[in-house]
């Protein structure tokens, strides 16, 4: 049987850091939360799998002006100490495609 190893409450499209320690979560278009919110982030989780808590931990966020139909994360150019996490590309619901530097989200 296969359980939960980790997990956060966000009704949210998720994206994978191509190296594998982070994980964004952009606040899913057509979702409605228990708080009824009408706001929109771009969440940056640590994947921590040496700790027990079974919680994500956040490592930063930022607001987005729309809410997100899909979320992606590559690489960023080679040998750019800027962009080592790469980049964060996000389809929004009003048609328009954002870009984030996720290295700049990160407390």
């Amino acid at each position: 049987m296969a359980w939960c190893i980790k997990g956060v409450n966000r009704s949210a499209s998720a994206a994978f850091e191509p190296e594998g320690a982070y994980m964004a979560a952009g606040t899913m278009a057509g979702a409605v939360d228990l708080q009824f919110s009408s706001s929109a982030n771009l969440d940056i989780f640590e994947l921590d799998f040496v700790s027990d808590d079974r919680q994500l931990v956040l490592a930063g966020t930022t607001p987005s002006s729309e809410r997100f139909n899909r979320l992606s994360w590559g690489k960023g150019p080679a040998n750019s100490e800027e962009y080592s996490l790469g980049l964060i590309a996000g389809g929004m619901v009003d048609g328009n495609i954002g870009l984030w530097n996720p290295k700049a989200l990160i407390w």
